[in-house]
Formats: C-alpha cells, structure tokens, sequence
C-alpha cells in the first residue's frame, strides 16, 4: 500500500502540479494590462501571436501528461488534451474582457489552437516528447527502495 500512495502523489507532483503552475502564470500574465511594449506594431502581432502559440502548445503537453499516465497518444486523449487547452484558451479571452487595457479576442483563440494541434502532432511524430523529462531522470535510480 505504501508503494502505491508513493506513486499516486510522485505523479501528482510529476504531471499534476506543473499544469496547474503553467495555468496559473497563463492567467497572471492575461491579468496585466500590459505586457511588453514593442515599438513597431508588426514586431508587437509577431511576439504576441508567437507567444499564444508556444504557450498553448505547452499547455496541451502538459494537458496530455495529466490525461494519459501510460503516456499513449491515442486520438482519444489528443483530442481531450486539444479540447482542455482549447476551452482553457476560450476561457482566457473571456477573462481579458474584464481587465483594463486588455480585449479578448477569436484570432488569439485560433493561435492558441494551432499551437495546441501543432503539440499533438508532434506527439505523435516524436517519441522523445512523449518520455521527456523521464528519459533524463529516471525515477528507478532515485528510489531507494530499488535498491534494498
């Protein structure tokens, strides 16, 4: 029994805690009413539009890692993981119609997607994505129950 309580909240810690810490500064840095300045406009769409899609690709592998402990990637968990960001992106757009300086809009939901699909693809494509960070550390070396 303690073998299985130590797994349940190693992964807690492993997949659980990073996504909620990633939403978390997702919705911190949409409650500023400025974030960086850029001085010509085409620079400021360029980084902004960059950023949502970097920032939901991320999400959606963090989503994945939540949704799939085997790490399988299945159509049925990559949809689930595509369907979480993107209500998550939808949500964020929400949100900045409330803060000062900030509006929501579809075309940063769009971006938020293609990111979020551009993951699942690569999942797909790449199995080193689907066993990073544990490909570095393996958590067999650490336990020291392996050893006794």
């Amino acid at each position: 029994m303690h073998k299985f309580n130590t797994l349940i909240w190693s992964r807690w810690i492993r997949d659980y805690v990073p996504l909620m810490i990633w939403m978390g500064l997702i919705f911190g840095l949409s409650h500023q009413s400025v974030l960086v300045e850029i001085e010509h406009a085409a620079g400021e769409q360029a980084f902004y539009k960059t950023a949502h899609f970097v920032v939901y690709a991320i999400l959606t592998w963090l989503w994945w890692r939540v949704l799939s402990a085997r790490r399988e990637v299945g159509w049925s968990v990559l949809t689930g993981a595509l369907g979480l960001t993107v209500l998550y992106g939808i949500s964020d757009e929400i949100h900045q119609l409330f803060i000062l300086g900030r509006y929501g809009r579809i075309a940063d939901v769009l971006f938020d997607a293609s990111g979020a699909l551009a993951m699942i693809l690569f999942l797909r494509q790449f199995k080193w994505l689907r066993r990073f960070p544990e490909a570095i550390v393996s958590y067999e070396v650490l336990d020291d129950t392996a050893h006794t």
